[in-house]
C-alpha cells in the first residue's frame, strides 16, 4: 500500500482537478472558480513532484539524483501545497466580495517559501524553515475556515466539509510546530519536529476531498434555504413595511430601480468570464452602498429593486455614492470601459404606499434615466410613472 501511495495521490489530485475544472469552472467561469481551479492544479503538480521524489528514493544508487535527490523538488512540494491552500483562501475572499483578495502576496509568499526551503535544506536552519512553512499552511487553512463562516448566502451543509477539513489542517500545523519544543536551538527544533511526510498524504486527501465538495457546490450556485426565502419574499416584506408606514403616516420610504447601463454592449465587449465579473462587481457595489435596513431584490443580473426607509435628503447622497462607486475604474476591472448605472426613484410621499405603483413608477423613471444617457437618476413624480427632470448631481 505504501508503495502505491504516489500513484494514489496522483490519481486523486488529477481527478479532483478535472472535476473542479469540468464541473465548476467550465459551466460557471467566474473569478473565484478560476482561482479554485488553479489551486487544484497546484495540488496536482505537487503530487507529481512527490511521486518523482518517491521514485528516486526507491531507485537507490542507480536512480538517485535523476529527479528528486536535490533540495528543490521537496521544497517545491511544500511551496505548491501552501500555494494551493492560499489560492483556496483567495477564492473564498473573492466569493465574499472582498475588495483586497491578496492574490499577488499569496503567489510571492509561495515562491519565496520554495526558495528558502531549498536553500536551508540540510542546514541547522532547516527545522526553523519547515516550522515557518507549517505555520503559513496553518494560517491559510485557518483563514479558509474563517472566511467560509462569513459566506451567509450558502447552505451550512455546503461550507461545513471544507471548514472541517481546513480546521484539521490548521490544528495539525499547530501540533506539529508545538512538538518541536524545547526551543533550545535550530538543531533541537529540527530533531524534535515529527516527519511531515508521514502525515502529509492523509492531510492532503482530507483537504482535497472536502475542498472539492464545498467549492463545487459554491461554484454551482448553491444558496441557503433561508436566503432563498428572503429573496422570494421581498414583495411580501415590502408590502408589510409600507402598510405599517401608511398607518403611521411615515412617508420616508422609497423604491429604487437600479439598472446597469448597456449590458448588451458590455457582454459583446468582454469574455464570458469578464462579463460575469462585471455582474459580480455591480451586485457588490449595490449591496455595499445601501444600509442594512434596506431591502434588496435582484430582479435580473443587471437590475435591483431597493426598498429604502430614508427621507429625501438622505437618499440623494446614497445615489451619488453608488454612481461614483460603479463608475470608478479599478485596476482589476475585466472590461476596459467605464461602467455606469441608471436609477429610478419613487417615493411614498409622491406616489403612495402601494408597492406595485411604486415599482411601476420607479421602473418608468429608470427607463427615462437610461433614455437620457444613463449614469444618473430620475425621480418619479406621479403614480403614472412620469419622471421628473432630476438627473444625478455631480
Amino acid at each position: 500500500m505504501i508503495d502505491q501511495l504516489p500513484v494514489i495521490l496522483i490519481t486523486l489530485t488529477t481527478l479532483c482537478c478535472a472535476l473542479m475544472i469540468g464541473l465548476g469552472f467550465v459551466p460557471r467561469p467566474t473569478r473565484e472558480s478560476a482561482i479554485w481551479s488553479a489551486a487544484f492544479v497546484s495540488a496536482m503538480v505537487a503530487s507529481y513532484f512527490f511521486a518523482a521524489v518517491a521514485i528516486d528514493g526507491e531507485g537507490g544508487a542507480d536512480g538517485a539524483g535523476a529527479h528528486g535527490d536535490g533540495p528543490w523538488w521537496p521544497a517545491a512540494i511544500g511551496g505548491l501545497i501552501v500555494l494551493a491552500l492560499g489560492l483556496v483562501w483567495v477564492g473564498v475572499r473573492v466569493r465574499r466580495g472582498r475588495r483586497v483578495v491578496m492574490i499577488v502576496p499569496t503567489l510571492v509568499v509561495a515562491a519565496v517559501l520554495i526558495a528558502v526551503l531549498a536553500v536551508t535544506d540540510g542546514t541547522d536552519a532547516a527545522g526553523v524553515t519547515r516550522a515557518i512553512a507549517a505555520g503559513i499552511a496553518g494560517l491559510a487553512a485557518a483563514g479558509i475556515a474563517i472566511e467560509l463562516a462569513g459566506i451567509r448566502a450558502a447552505h451550512r451543509s455546503t461550507t461545513i466539509p471544507l471548514t472541517v477539513g481546513a480546521a484539521i489542517v490548521a490544528m495539525y500545523a499547530v501540533v506539529w510546530i508545538a512538538a518541536g519544543t524545547p526551543w533550545n536551538g535550530a538543531g533541537d527544533l529540527a530533531d524534535g519536529l515529527p516527519a511531515a511526510a508521514e502525515y502529509a498524504p492523509t492531510l492532503m486527501t482530507i483537504a482535497l476531498v472536502t475542498a472539492l465538495v464545498t467549492l463545487l457546490l459554491l461554484t454551482r450556485g448553491e444558496t441557503a434555504p433561508a436566503e432563498e426565502r428572503e429573496t422570494g419574499g421581498f414583495r411580501a416584506v415590502a408590502r408589510d413595511r409600507l402598510a405599517r408606514a401608511e398607518r403611521l403616516d411615515d412617508s420616508w420610504w422609497s423604491v429604487l430601480d437600479v439598472r446597469l447601463d448597456d449590458p448588451t454592449a458590455l457582454r459583446e465587449a468582454s469574455s464570458a468570464l469578464g462579463y460575469t465579473r462585471v455582474l459580480d462587481r455591480f451586485a457588490d457595489d449595490v449591496t455595499a452602498v445601501f444600509p442594512a435596513e434596506a431591502d434588496l431584490e435582484q430582479v435580473e443580473p443587471t437590475r435591483f429593486l431597493v426598498l429604502l426607509p430614508r427621507h429625501e435628503p438622505s437618499v440623494r447622497p446614497l445615489l451619488r455614492t453608488l454612481l461614483d462607486r460603479v463608475s470608478t475604474v479599478s485596476a482589476e476591472q475585466p472590461v476596459d470601459v467605464r461602467l455606469s448605472v441608471s436609477i429610478g426613484w419613487a417615493s411614498a410621499g409622491e406616489i403612495g404606499y402601494d408597492l406595485d405603483d411604486l415599482v411601476a413608477a420607479a421602473s418608468a423613471a429608470a427607463d427615462a434615466a437610461q433614455l437620457a444617457g444613463g449614469d444618473g437618476w430620475e425621480r418619479a413624480l406621479s403614480v403614472a410613472g412620469a419622471a421628473g427632470a432630476t438627473p444625478a448631481a455631480p
